[in-house]
């Protein structure tokens, strides 16, 4: 008997200790996307992004790190916000609207 979609990312997070990869359910498990799909939009898997990446079975993906500044552009940022300047900070609201915006489209 072949292993279901979610025994199947519940023994790779077990095993791998992250999120199980779109791919590998694809090519390694042998499950199709359109039901992947399926399961992620019934809400008996969830996805994430970033260091808590991959497919997870609903409930058992890990909350978010602390977001730390890592890129030059986010540490500028964050310099920008310790000023009393009116144009910095518009700078930063401009800035933090473009990754709200670039969240809400990854949903």
């Amino acid at each position: 008997m072949s292993k279901s979609i979610t025994q199947f990312v519940s023994e790779y997070v077990r095993e791998n200790g992250r999120g199980c990869p779109k791919g590998v359910l694809i090519h390694v498990g042998g499950f199709k996307a359109k039901d992947i799909a399926a399961m992620l939009e019934s809400g008996k898997l969830e996805s994430g992004r970033g260091s808590e990446g991959g497919i997870f079975v609903a409930g058992t993906k890990p909350t978010p790190k602390e977001r730390v500044s890592v890129s030059l552009k986010s540490r500028m940022a964050d310099f920008l916000r310790t000023l009393n300047d009116p144009t910095a900070l518009a700078l930063v609201a401009e800035y933090d609207a473009e990754l709200q915006k670039r969240a809400d489209s990854q949903q």
